[in-house]
């Protein structure tokens, strides 16, 4: 058996569906934020939401909108939006990683050739053309 096989093996054993997945991955990052927040009361609902985010469906956690409301004490609309907030965020940092995998952080130079550049002979060639207006 393969170490990919025991990992895949070991995920499968949660039982959790895509769904569960995507909220626990929302409910870790606005516990996350929470904790870069620095209004208090809101990152103690921000924590307290994404901590039940991360047990939605399991065997004490909630399994819909309005257990969720009762368990956090957080009025639906209130949980909808830190919700889209954290998946907002969760964009944002995919988008980033993907950006930085693909050739770095500064969206120039997205192809492999660091000689598709103009040489500094032809650099200077433009400049003094366009100092004298030809």
């Amino acid at each position: 058996m393969k170490m990919n096989d025991i990992l895949n093996e070991v995920n499968d054993n949660f039982g959790l569906s895509p769904e569960q997945r995507k909220l626990a991955n929302l409910g870790r990052t606005l516990m996350n934020a929470a904790a870069t927040t620095k209004d208090d009361a809101l990152s103690n609902v921000m924590s307290k939401v994404g901590n039940e985010l991360t047990n939605f469906g399991a065997l004490f956690g909630a399994t819909n909108l309005e257990e969720l409301v009762k368990k956090t004490g957080v009025s639906a609309e209130v949980i909808k939006k830190l919700m889209a907030y954290a998946d907002k965020i969760g964009d944002v940092h995919t988008d980033l990683k993907k950006d930085h995998a693909d050739s770095g952080l500064d969206d120039k130079d997205n192809d492999d050739d660091d000689f598709n550049e103009p040489s500094d002979a032809d650099i200077d060639r433009d400049a003094v053309a366009f100092a004298k207006g030809q």
